[in-house]
Order: structure tokens, then sequence, then C-alpha cells
């Protein structure tokens, strides 16, 4: 085994501005090479949410205002960053 390891990010979006036209991130999710959830948090977005995309992002209005008002990319686990220099990022 050479250490490296393998993670997916995948992104769901709500609607901002006017028409709801503009995305926002309101939720992320990441699964290890083997399939399993490591990370999985709603985002608060910092702009007013005016299509919240349910069919097909699953988002509502309650699952965000409890979220996060700030994501970061270097998020960590149990203290244990997600990624590392061995992993690959897809997604």
């Amino acid at each position: 085994k050479d250490g490296s390891r393998t993670v997916a990010m995948d992104c769901e979006m709500v609607g901002v501005g006017p028409k709801g036209e503009d995305s926002i991130v309101a939720r992320v999710s990441i699964v290890n090479q083997f399939g399993k959830c490591i990370y999985d948090k709603y985002v608060k977005p910092t702009e007013e949410v005016t299509d919240y995309r349910t069919a097909v992002s699953g988002i509502r209005p309650e699952n965000i205002n409890t979220g996060r008002r700030v994501f970061s990319p270097q998020c960590s686990l149990r203290g244990e960053n997600l990624t590392d220099h061995h992993s690959s990022l897809v997604g």
C-alpha cells in the first residue's frame, strides 16, 4: 500500500439573486474510497436564498437554518484532516 487515498466531494446548491439563477453552496458531503461518508454538513448561505431547488437538491429551509455560516475547505474530522498530500480529491 502506498498510503494514497481518494475522497469524493459533492456540493448541493441553492439559488440566490432576484430569479434564483445564481448558485451558492448549501451542503457539502465527502465520502472516502470505500463509499463511507466522512463529512456531511449543511452550510448557511451568506446571501438570501430565493430558490431552494428542493426537487433537485433535497434542501429545505429548516436544513440550512442551523447550518454553519462559513465552510472551510480545510475541514477536519476528529482532529484528522480529510485530505493530505497523499490524497486525491474528485468531484
